[in-house]
C-alpha cells in the first residue's frame, strides 16, 4: 500500500483519499502503514485530509479505542463509527453487537452460532415491526470468515458489517 507522508510523520493511504467525503471508511483507509491497526497519528491524518483544520464534530481518537491501548483494530473502528452513527441518528444504528451473536461467549463464532444469531435477530426485529430490508444481500458465513478457519471473529464480524452497510446504505457521517 502507498502511503503520503503529511509532515508528523504519519502516512495515509492513497486509497483514503480517493473516499468519498462523508460515510464509514474502510478500515484499510485509516491504516495508512498497512500493518493491521491505526494508530492514533494515522487517525488524525486521516481526518485533517477530509476536514483540514479540524473543527465541530471531529472524531476523537479516544471515543474509538476502546481498550485504551493507543491502537484501533477494525472492531474498534466499526463500534465507533456505529456509535457516532446512533448519536447523529443515521443508518446502521440498530447494527448488532458481536456478543448479540456469540451466545456462548467465546469469542469466535461456527457456522451455527452464526446462522442462529441472524436468525434470532431477524425474528426479534420483525416482531418489533422492522422492515426486514437487504436480506438478500446478507453476507454468508463464509464471506463474514475471511481467512477461512471456519471461525467468524469480532474484527471479522466489525469488518462485514461495515462492508454490508457502505454497500446497502452509502455515505453516512463519520
Amino acid at each position: 500500500m502507498f502511503t503520503l507522508a503529511l509532515g508528523l510523520g504519519a502516512g495515509v493511504s492513497l486509497a483514503a483519499l480517493a473516499q468519498p467525503m462523508g460515510g464509514p471508511m474502510p478500515f484499510a483507509a485509516l491504516d495508512g502503514d498497512g500493518n493491521g491497526l491505526i494508530s492514533q497519528q494515522e487517525f488524525d491524518a486521516f481526518h485533517q485530509t477530509r476536514r483540514p483544520g479540524g473543527g465541530p464534530g471531529m472524531p476523537a481518537f479516544a471515543d474509538f479505542d476502546q481498550d485504551g491501548d493507543g491502537q484501533l483494530t477494525p472492531a474498534e473502528l466499526t463500534a465507533g463509527q456505529q456509535a457516532r452513527m446512533r448519536q447523529r441518528g443515521g443508518m446502521g444504528r440498530d447494527m448488532p453487537d458481536f456478543a448479540d451473536f456469540d451466545r456462548d461467549g467465546n469469542g469466535w463464532l461456527d457456522e451455527q452460532e452464526f446462522y442462529e444469531g441472524r436468525g434470532q435477530r431477524i425474528a426479534e426485529r420483525s416482531q418489533q415491526g422492522y422492515m426486514m430490508r437487504n436480506l438478500a444481500s446478507a453476507p454468508s458465513f463464509e464471506e463474514v470468515d475471511s481467512n477461512g478457519d471456519g471461525r467468524v471473529d469480532a474484527d471479522e464480524f466489525a469488518a462485514a458489517q461495515a462492508q454490508h452497510q457502505r454497500q446497502n446504505w452509502g455515505p453516512s457521517p463519520d
